[in-house]
């Protein structure tokens, strides 16, 4: 598998509008995703219960998303500072945060301003009606391919546990959107660490559904994609 493959794949999956769309990319690259491409979310099949546990409406799972958006962005600010995170240099709260890294925060009633501001976190719609993808882009710190494990794809973890001006803490918001992505839950995750030091990188996670025909197991899981043992990736520079 070559870069260029993967990158073909990701556009695939991000420009299906539909979780029948996706399955129509999925039957036409059975080699990358074969069952032995799936792994557990969490690093464990007996997380689907705090999956699924996590947020009782989409609505509250949307916000969770932004939420997490947001604490991109200032942990990106934060870096950008020079300051470390999880340093005692690091703003104590969120609001110290804003007024650090947005000096101009007070200005949000000016329309350029908010526009400008309003670049960093987006919430597309894609798809027909009733039948909708939704897309969340930050400008946030990004991840690299072989971080996604140790965040993205992780529960419970606590990796931001010390830092004090985000909001989440222990990895597991992201994931509570799963349970209302479609039938087969599809949730397509694609990220670049900030400073350009690192590969795009991507996976797909989903819904296993257990068959009495295949399966032994009586329970279902929650898993993600990873070709080759790797998340795949592929490079891409900024324009």
């Amino acid at each position: 598998m070559t870069p260029t493959d993967y990158k073909k794949l990701f556009e695939e999956l991000y420009f299906a509008p539909t979780e029948d769309a996706v399955d129509t990319v999925i039957q036409a690259h059975p080699d990358f995703f074969k069952d032995e491409n799936w792994f557990p979310l969490g690093g464990d099949e007996n997380m689907f219960g705090i999956v699924r546990n996590q947020q009782s409406n989409p609505i509250a799972a949307l916000v969770e998303k932004v939420t997490n958006s947001i604490d991109a962005v200032l942990v990106r600010k934060c870096f950008e500072a020079g300051i470390e995170p999880k340093s005692s240099e690091a703003p104590k709260s969120m609001e110290e945060a804003i007024k650090k890294f947005f000096p101009e925060y007070k200005q949000w009633d000016l329309q350029t301003f908010r526009r400008k501001q309003a670049e960093e976190i987006q919430i597309v719609a894609d798809g027909p009606t009733r039948n909708t993808s939704v897309i969340i882009y930050d400008n946030g710190e990004g991840q690299r391919p072989e971080d996604f494990e140790n965040t993205f794809l992780s529960l419970l973890r606590g990796n931001k546990i010390n830092i004090h001006f985000v909001q989440g803490k222990y990895n597991m918001g992201g994931s509570g959107a799963l349970v209302f992505c479609g039938k087969k839950r599809y949730q397509l995750i694609g990220s670049k660490r900030f400073d350009c030091n690192s590969n795009f990188g991507f996976t797909l996670a989903r819904q296993h559904k257990i068959t009495e025909a295949a399966e032994t197991k009586r329970f279902s899981y929650f898993e993600y994609l990873k070709i080759d043992g790797r998340i795949p990736s592929f490079e891409m520079s900024y324009t």
